[in-house]
């Protein structure tokens, strides 16, 4: 790998590291990421644009290196990758780091938005679905917890579709949050997608939720003080109930990166997260009229 790097970029790195998600290397105190990059090549224009508007407005999302030859994707034994220059090494995603990149003005969408809910989450839970039923009794964990989590997505679909659509703004977002992931990272330019911003408030609390911290107070001051179209009220409230921490989670288990006994952690705690889906139901209905819900209603 420190070949290709000294060949394709003119970059001399003394050491290069490997972990799961990348191959790294840090040169004058600045960690540079060679990461695979597998999705669709044909976005990686606006994605390289985007990003240099976003660097434009001051907010110091990591940089995309060009190799020698000016092009974003290298090629290395058949596979594509794509350097990045980290401008952050924050480990911690915060509402307020979320929030900065929020405030940017988009005057294009980039041809990266994301915000057909309804579409995506149909795709993906039919497919999931079809593929479910092929597995048999091969992952016992899936097979006994797979219907409550698609049921949950339903429920999110269904919530979606009876939303009036009033109020939209859209901006900077983000295909998912991890912490300590090169590629789900807040200032990774490729996770960046432009949609409503509760998308990313949304799976920022699921995200710590899961992750084991308390977040009633945090999500206390977030209704408290962030101001919400009564459009963004209902679609974060569809953002907490869809389950991509369990769908991601399903796809990594299917790709054998992860070991089914993982999802034990999701599973364990799941009463407690419906429990806090009634509590954000059960607010909502002190100021906004919408369809009631009704195993939400239960107490």
């Amino acid at each position: 790998m420190k070949n290709a790097i000294n060949y394709y970029y003119n970059i001399y790195p003394k050491d290069i590291y490997q972990t799961k998600e990348e191959h790294y290397f840090i040169i004058d105190n600045i960690k540079y990421s060679l990461i695979k990059y597998d999705k669709d090549p044909k976005e990686l224009e606006s994605i390289y644009n985007m990003h240099l508007y976003i660097l434009s407005s001051g907010i110091y999302v990591h940089q995309i290196i060009l190799n020698k030859e000016g092009k974003i994707i290298t090629l290395i034994n058949n596979q594509q990758y794509i350097l990045l220059k980290q401008s952050y090494t924050k480990d911690k995603i915060t509402l307020e780091e979320i929030s900065k990149l929020q405030n940017i003005k988009l005057t294009n969408n980039y041809n990266l938005e994301y915000s057909n809910w309804i579409d995506l989450w149909s795709e993906k839970n039919d497919y999931l679905e079809y593929q479910t039923s092929m597995l048999g009794l091969k992952y016992p964990l899936i097979t006994e917890s797979f219907n409550y989590f698609i049921g949950l997505g339903e429920t999110a679909i269904s919530l979606v579709s009876e939303i009036e659509k009033t109020n939209i703004v859209k901006t900077c977002t983000h295909r998912r949050l991890k912490e300590k992931d090169i590629i789900y990272s807040l200032y990774n330019p490729l996770n960046i997608v432009v949609d409503i911003k509760v998308r990313d408030q949304a799976e920022y609390f699921k995200m710590k939720f899961f992750e084991g911290e308390n977040i009633y107070t945090e999500l206390q001051n977030f209704f408290k003080y962030t101001r919400l179209s009564t459009y963004e009220y209902l679609m974060f409230l569809a953002r907490m109930l869809y389950p991509t921490y369990y769908f991601d989670m399903y796809e990594s288990i299917m790709n054998k990166t992860v070991d089914e006994s993982e999802l034990e952690k999701i599973i364990k705690k799941i009463d407690s997260y419906e429990n806090l889906l009634k509590q954000i139901y059960n607010y909502y209905k002190s100021f906004l009229k919408f369809t009631p819900i009704e195993w939400l209603e239960t107490n």
